[in-house]
């Protein structure tokens, strides 16, 4: 199975491609940058805003 994920962090990647195995063989990630309109590390307010 092959997944596009909208981040490039590599941990949020290893954890979905964990989760992933758990119900499918051969798993493949490649994450993909994505404008979400809030910061790297979003605080306050952009944590809860809808992109």
């Amino acid at each position: 199975m092959k997944l596009l994920m909208g981040t490039k962090n590599p941990g949020k990647i290893e954890g979905a491609r964990q989760a992933f195995s758990k119900y499918f063989e051969n798993v493949e990630i490649q994450g993909i940058s994505v404008e979400s309109n809030v910061g790297n590390q979003p605080i306050n307010e952009e944590i809860l805003r809808r992109c």
